[in-house]
């Protein structure tokens, strides 16, 4: 049986229990302190602190959970909340279910010998711990979570899965909450919200137009599926060029607040923050008894073929993996671990998508390709950045995937439910001649929509939209294109920076 940590070994990771100013002295605290650049993300808004729920928070490496945890627990102590009452612990290294348990039990134990006021439970990176869900519901079913919040971060989605299971009816009050979703993910930032923290004229347009309403959103994208398009985007055509340089910028440091900030700082981004997000990714795989080798030359693979339609088999190609079975394997990984999504296409007489045909696989952030891109191909990552992205065409693919990644969240919004299936919802389609880049589901139908980030775009460029619409599935289509507007016969035409505002 595991032994119990003594208040010594439970206050190294909560100094704040000896002095609540302490909190203050943090890392993560102190770098956003000192940071020129700050992100409060909208997510954590969603949380209900009094109620007895079990949240589990997820998203990629680097992109912040931590550092929220940590600016919670900060507001905890200035609200005067007594220190006690907040236990934080990085589950890293917890050798499993049963010392998970016996830490949060020797909190308990210490922590209700004061009082019996709501506790708040805070464990970081609970991924780290394998079956870590019969520890939780070890103390679930044992009664010990009573009047307590718990926060579970980590950074596999398939996490989530194991929990529905073995939690299932062991998350605590659900129905109390607004949203009902005990089940959060935070990911790098959207474009909407770089702006929005980038531009304080941005800013002003955002809450001026009221872009902030998910209410308001789905209206202006309903204008967008009957073919028009919404005041709002002729509206934010006054700032389209500061829009765009801000795009331009995004494209090279993704969402990551920490990339941001040192790109701000110093116009570059340093080796060592591509190299310690490809480490942490590479602490996952050796975890998950992988290969980092293999995984390096799926990475390459999915870089010769961004944006096109690819088999398991084509994944195999040029690499030393022997069945499409382990490409699989690789693939959901990069999946479950928020690094990519991965679109199947459209089968329109069933109204569903084909998994077992060619799927096409979008990076959904910038940074984190650029860093998976640098490692696989063994160069100097932000030279290597600057390289890609002077090439239009290879600059065109990434904003695909900055789309694809941007329609999965537009989705999300329609239907929030920790059961949300964005395979169901988005698709990529393809005629006898032409490829169409996305089908989403919408609540008034299909809309076909089609990058194409060039200076210039003709007529033709709209084809692929036309074809999808002789079937009779949709009226209308959206061209995204890099500068063009416009309401068309067949589509409507807005350049992706300003598109992207409306997500």
């Amino acid at each position: 049986m595991p032994r119990l940590m003594s208040i010594s070994e439970l206050t190294e990771h909560n100094p704040w229990w000896l002095d609540p100013t302490a909190i203050n002295r943090d890392r993560l605290i102190s770098e956003y302190d000192s940071s020129s650049f700050k992100w409060d993300p909208r997510l954590e808004k969603t949380f209900q602190w009094d109620v007895d729920v079990i949240y589990i928070l997820r998203g990629p490496r680097q992109v912040g959970k931590s550092t929220l945890l940590k600016l919670k627990i900060r507001d905890f102590m200035k609200s005067g909340l007594q220190p006690r009452r907040v236990f934080y612990w990085p589950c890293d290294l917890v050798g499993g279910p049963e010392n998970l348990a016996s830490i949060v039990v020797a909190y308990l134990d210490l922590a209700r010998r004061d009082e019996a006021s709501r506790l708040y439970i805070l464990l970081d990176e609970i991924s780290s711990v394998r079956d870590w869900q019969k520890g939780i519901k070890s103390l679930y079913d044992s009664g010990r979570l009573r009047n307590c919040t718990v926060v579970l971060t980590g950074s596999h989605s398939i996490d989530l899965r194991k929990a529905s299971e073995t939690l299932a009816r062991r998350r605590g009050e659900i129905h109390k909450l607004k949203d009902q979703l005990p089940d959060k993910i935070l990911l790098p930032m959207k474009f909407s919200e770089y702006a929005d923290e980038r531009s304080e004229t941005i800013r002003k347009f955002v809450l001026d137009l009221n872009l902030l309403k998910r209410e308001r959103r789905h209206a202006m994208w309903s204008q967008i599926c009957r073919g028009s398009l919404p005041k709002e985007v002729r509206e934010l055509e006054v700032v389209a060029k500061e829009l765009q340089q801000l795009f331009n910028e995004f494209l090279i440091t993704g969402g990551i607040p920490k990339t941001i900030d040192t790109y701000l700082a110093t116009g570059s981004v340093p080796r060592g923050l591509y190299e310690g997000y490809v480490e942490l990714l590479l602490r996952d795989i050796r975890r998950w008894n992988g290969n980092e080798i293999i995984l390096r030359q799926i990475v390459k693979r999915l870089m010769d073929t961004l944006s096109s339609p690819v088999t398991l088999n084509n994944l195999r190609e040029e690499t030393d993996v022997s069945s499409h079975h382990t490409t699989g394997t690789y693939l959901d990984f990069l999946r479950d671990s928020f690094v990519v999504s991965v679109i199947h296409k459209l089968d329109k007489n069933k109204d569903a998508p084909i998994f077992r045909n060619s799927r096409k696989v979008h990076f959904n952030d910038p940074f984190l390709f650029h860093a998976l891109r640098a490692w696989a191909l063994g160069r100097e990552p932000y030279r290597e950045t600057i390289n890609f992205l002077s090439e239009s065409e290879k600059t065109a693919k990434l904003v695909e995937c900055v789309v694809a990644g941007h329609l999965v969240r537009l989705l999300f919004g329609y239907q929030p439910s920790s059961q949300f299936d964005y395979t169901n919802q988005l698709f990529h389609w393809q005629s006898s001649k032409r490829q169409l880049d996305f089908v989403t589901r919408m609540d008034t139908g299909y809309l076909p929509i089609e990058v194409k980030y060039q200076n210039k775009t003709t007529s033709g460029d709209a084809a692929p939209i036309i074809d999808f619409q002789k079937g009779g599935k949709s009226t209308s289509g959206l061209l995204l294109t890099k500068d063009t507007m416009g309401e068309k016969r067949s589509h409507v035409e807005i350049p992706v920076a300003l598109c992207l505002m409306l997500i």
